[in-house]
Parts: structure tokens; sequence; C-alpha cells
């Protein structure tokens, strides 16, 4: 005997006729799993040659002059600038052009605030001392010089 476990030949049959059915029912199942999968669907590629249109108010461009400006078609209102941001043309869809220039506005924390205050105020008081040393030198030329409308031998002061 192969299996001394089994006393009974037919409990060996028994046995190896149970273990025939599962792995049939196993082979079912995988055979009724390949036929189930779905079919993949052949890849396909979709190439974008124009971009997509956004819900954007504004179109904004680098333009080098007006002449660029003029020369570009908008669906929408245009923002242009020139690479230094000095200068800032807006083009609506009728073709006008308006025309601004620009500066940077550098924002400053609450010391820098203090210290352009301050600054301000020594400037202030440079000017005050100035101007005071200038009334100064003006009183004093006044006052050195000597009147020619009165001579010091005037007849009043004989009298």
């Amino acid at each position: 005997m192969a299996y001394p476990m089994y006393n009974n030949n037919q409990f060996y049959m028994q046995d190896l006729q149970n273990m025939r059915d599962r792995i049939d029912s196993q082979m079912r199942q995988l055979q009724q799993n390949q036929y189930q999968q779905p079919v993949q669907q052949p890849i396909t590629q979709n190439f974008q040659l124009a971009p997509n249109p956004t819900n954007n108010e504004l179109e904004s461009k680098y333009a080098d002059n007006i002449e660029q400006v003029r020369n570009t078609f908008v669906i929408k209102t245009g923002v242009f600038v020139n690479k230094d941001f000095s200068t800032l043309w807006v083009k609506d869809v009728t073709g006008k052009i308006k025309t601004y220039r620009t500066e940077e506005v550098i924002e400053m924390d609450e010391k820098d605030k203090e210290i352009y205050n301050l600054k301000k105020q020594i400037e202030e008081m440079k000017g005050m001392i100035r101007s005071e040393h200038t009334d100064t030198i003006s009183d004093e030329s006044i006052t050195s010089k000597k009147s020619t409308r009165v001579s010091n031998n005037s007849k009043a002061d004989e009298k």
C-alpha cells in the first residue's frame, strides 16, 4: 500500500476521487475567469495641436514695442509688457490700445518704514539748520554795514 494510514482500499479511492473533483472544479473556475476577462481596447493616442481654451479674462505676452502689439491678434483683452516691465499695453478685441508707464513699488516692513521716517526727519532738520545759518549770515551782514544815506556831520545833530 502506498498510504499506510488507509486501511481500506475504498477510502483510498474515495480520497483520490475527491482530490480529482477539487482539481477539476479549480480548472473550470480558471477557464471561466479567462473567458470572462474583458477584452482590452487598443491604445489610441490623441495629439492636441492647439492650446486648450481657458476661461481667463486676459491674454498676456511680452512685446518689445507698440508695433508688435498692433500686429498681434487678440480674441479677448490682451495685456502686453516689455521685458523690463516699464511699459504696459492693453489691447481690446476692437484693436484699441492703451499705453501705461509702470514703476516698481517696493513694499517696506515696519523697520524699513521707521528707518525711512527717521532719515526724512534728519533731512528736515538739516534743512532747518541751513536756513537758520543763512538767516544769521544775512542778519550779520545787514548790521555790520553802515548806512550811506546819513552823514556823520549832519546839521540835525548840531541843533
